[in-house]
């Protein structure tokens, strides 16, 4: 019979590389591991402490609950007796209400235990599945993560992989084959995150802490970013792109991007105004001719999904002139239809800065919404753009004239005067207010006050 310091000691050099990972990232001498003796024999290899790694610590202050997966037991494998380590460490994040990180090294299922393997697999997705909502859920993929349990970044609000992490739902090699592809570029993490699976990719673990710590204060509202919250906008006029009204709108330094490599046209992240934490959602009229693919509606809907998880305001920021006209019609129409539905049903506040056009589907789903609506004085905003308005009310008058671009321009202009300028619109009642660009962060910061408790 094993003593307790043989045992502690042999459990100690399994996990010493784990132990100093964790360590990396979370505060110091704050991690206390539990189930720490679980341990399981095969015919062939003695799984110590189950190859999982469990406890509690804290992350800049911040109270979490986490469990990583030891590669160096088994390669990770996963298997009944481990998934309930797991499930524990998941279901204890929810019972005491703190934020969970899981770190997944995984080459797949301990195939010699059959059924109980896929059960342990399924134990884990149920777990995944009520914490998320209930408590934040971060997923971090520090190498491989193949097979079942790379369906978790569907239910993560983040997940963030290593430069040199895997995330394939089969092994590489295998997809690769059937597809033809590259190895090396089958669930790589840049095409992963291409793909908006991972939300994040980090180098070191230095960067994976600084991403814990800007994503915990959102949950956690601890952001104190020192910027003057009286402070004017300097440089934003028409024309400007929307990662210049972000720099400038939004508290100095806070804004750091959700997805940032999948479906450019929309900008997903979080920031601070005056210090509150809130969710950014920009369209870009410079990316994709300004127009929603079906993979922006994705991109969105899954951030505002964390935003409500988070209880964060957000602020849409449109400059968009539509959906796009794709071949896959069928696709825009379910994605668009899913952001509709999340937009009027998220339940946090929500306030829009028209910054340039938004026209059609753009008004409807990002502007119509919310409870608190501005828009800058140049913008314009209608059912149709006013020059394919006036093509369309004035198709007779142009075909007749000598210069018909000239016509179709002059007409536009007169148009959009008319029916699209943003002081028109806001005298309908559909806007708060009309301002001048460089007044926005004071207006968004009064309206964030009023509106938050």
């Amino acid at each position: 019979m094993e003593t307790l310091k043989n045992t502690k000691s042999k459990i100690a050099s399994a996990n010493k590389d784990i132990l100093a990972f964790i360590n990396a990232f979370v505060d110091g001498q704050s991690f206390v591991e539990t189930d720490a003796f679980v341990c399981s024999q095969t015919d062939t290899a003695e799984a110590i402490g189950e190859g999982v790694v469990s406890g509690f610590a804290s992350v800049n202050d911040v109270g979490v609950c986490l469990f990583a997966v030891n590669s160096k037991v088994m390669k990770g494998a996963i298997g009944e007796l481990n998934a309930k380590k797991i499930v524990r460490a998941i279901n204890n994040a929810v019972r005491m209400d703190k934020p969970l990180i899981a770190v997944w090294d995984t080459a797949g299922a301990r195939f010699a235990e059959g059924i109980g393997a896929l059960e342990g697999y399924g134990s884990i997705l149920r777990a995944y599945t009520v914490a998320y909502g209930e408590v934040p859920v971060i997923s971090v993929i520090k190498g491989n993560n193949l097979g079942l349990s790379s369906y978790v970044a569907g239910i993560s609000d983040f997940v963030i992989a290593y430069s040199d992490g895997v995330i394939a739902s089969a092994s590489p090699l295998v997809l690769a084959a059937k597809n033809g592809a590259d190895v090396k570029t089958v669930g790589s993490a840049k095409q992963a995150a291409q793909n908006g699976i991972v939300t994040g990719i980090v180098k070191t673990d230095k960067d994976l802490r600084a991403e814990l710590v800007k994503i915990l204060s959102v949950f956690d509202g601890a952001v104190k970013s020192g910027d003057d919250a009286n402070r004017v906008c300097k440089g934003l006029k028409a024309g400007v792109s929307a990662n210049d009204v972000i720099k400038e709108v939004f508290d100095k330094n806070s804004f750091f991007a959700v997805r940032a490599d999948f479906a450019p046209v929309a900008v997903t992240g979080f920031a601070s105004l005056g210090d509150i934490p809130v969710g950014v959602v920009a369209t870009d009229v410079k990316q994709n001719d300004g127009r929603l693919t079906a993979d922006a509606c994705v991109k969105i809907s899954e951030f505002l999904n964390i935003c409500e998880n988070a209880e964060c305001p957000v602020v849409f920021l449109t400059d968009c002139v539509g959906t796009e006209q794709a071949r896959d019609d069928a696709t825009l129409i379910r994605e668009m239809s899913n952001l509709v539905y999340q937009v009027n049903t998220i339940d946090v506040d929500m306030f829009s800065v028209v910054f340039g056009k938004a026209i059609g589907g753009a008004y409807t789903a990002l502007v119509a919404p919310c409870e608190y609506k501005i828009a800058w004085e140049n913008a314009e905003v209608g059912a149709l753009e006013s020059e394919a308005a006036a093509r369309l009310l004035y198709a007779d008058e142009i075909k007749s004239a000598k210069d018909k671009d000239k016509a179709a321009q002059k007409l536009a202009s007169s148009y959009g005067g008319e029916n699209n300028a943003a002081l028109v619109v806001a005298q309908s009642g559909y806007f708060d207010n009309v301002i001048e660009p460089n007044l926005t962060r004071s207006y968004l910061i009064a309206a964030l006050l009023a509106h938050v408790e």
